[in-house]
């Protein structure tokens, strides 16, 4: 007896779950059915960077941009698909779409982060990233951040300035530099010369301050706020053209 219970039990038990899977089946079904309803796209601009906008985002969906997702159901649309394309761009660092309960479409795309400006004279400048990859010019928006200027670029590697030994040390003195809010703001330009020796270019005073090999970073800094807290209230602001970190254990005044 308590065998034929037992298949009873489970008779049941079997019955209620095809019919949750019929339902579920047909309720996505008929959710892919759907069409979507409305698309709403959020940029996020954390860092004021404005290099893509709405209208970029759809087209690298599709050329077709808004039109073809409101023609689109929800079943003949790849949501991963749609983000990979999306990623692909050089000024995208994520995006994330879904679809909500409402029948609208919302993408969020957050933006790489720009930390430095090469500046070429004979072609267009680009941007370094916050990751050292290199980024292109945009059509909607330019940086405040520190310019370079190269004697030569051909120690830069197309993709990312920290493919190269000579990329890794330039980008790790931009990132001193963007890290700290003193020296980000009172360095205006990086001049790398064609021995890869660095000359700054100060914001403020009109002293160029010649780095040397972008190595000791932080002792050179060290040295240089001395110059300006030691030196310059005393000797006057305007009194040197030039101060030579280079050495070690030296400030040179010129």
């Amino acid at each position: 007896m308590k065998w034929l219970i037992h298949i009873w039990k489970t008779f049941k038990i079997g019955l209620v779950l095809f019919g949750l899977a019929v339902i579920i089946g047909f309720t996505n079904s008929r959710q892919n059915e759907r069409y979507v309803n409305d698309v709403h796209i959020l940029i996020d601009n954390q860092f004021e960077n404005y290099f893509i906008n709405q209208e970029d985002v759809l087209s690298l969906i599709d050329e077709r941009g808004k039109d073809y997702l409101l023609s689109s159901n929800f079943g003949s649309l790849n949501l991963k698909q749609l983000e990979n394309s999306i990623e692909a761009h050089q000024f995208v660092n994520d995006a994330q779409a879904y679809i909500g309960l409402e029948g609208n479409m919302s993408i969020k795309v957050i933006q790489n982060r720009p930390i430095a400006r090469v500046v070429v004279s004979n072609g267009s400048d680009y941007y370094i990233g916050v990751d050292g990859d290199i980024l292109p010019e945009s059509a909607h928006y330019t940086a405040r951040v520190v310019l370079m200027y190269l004697a030569n670029d051909n120690w830069i590697d197309g993709e990312n300035i920290k493919n190269s030994e000579q990329g890794q040390e330039i980008f790790e003195l931009i990132q001193f530099i963007t890290h700290d809010e003193f020296w980000n703001a009172q360095i205006s330009a990086i001049r790398v010369e064609k021995n890869q020796e660095v000359v700054l270019e100060p914001q403020v005073t009109k002293q160029e301050v010649i780095f040397g090999k972008p190595e000791n970073i932080e002792k050179k800094f060290r040295k240089l706020m001395t110059f300006y807290k030691q030196i310059l209230p005393y000797k006057g602001w305007n009194t040197y053209a030039s101060v030579n970190l280079k050495f070690k254990n030296q400030i040179v005044c010129k």
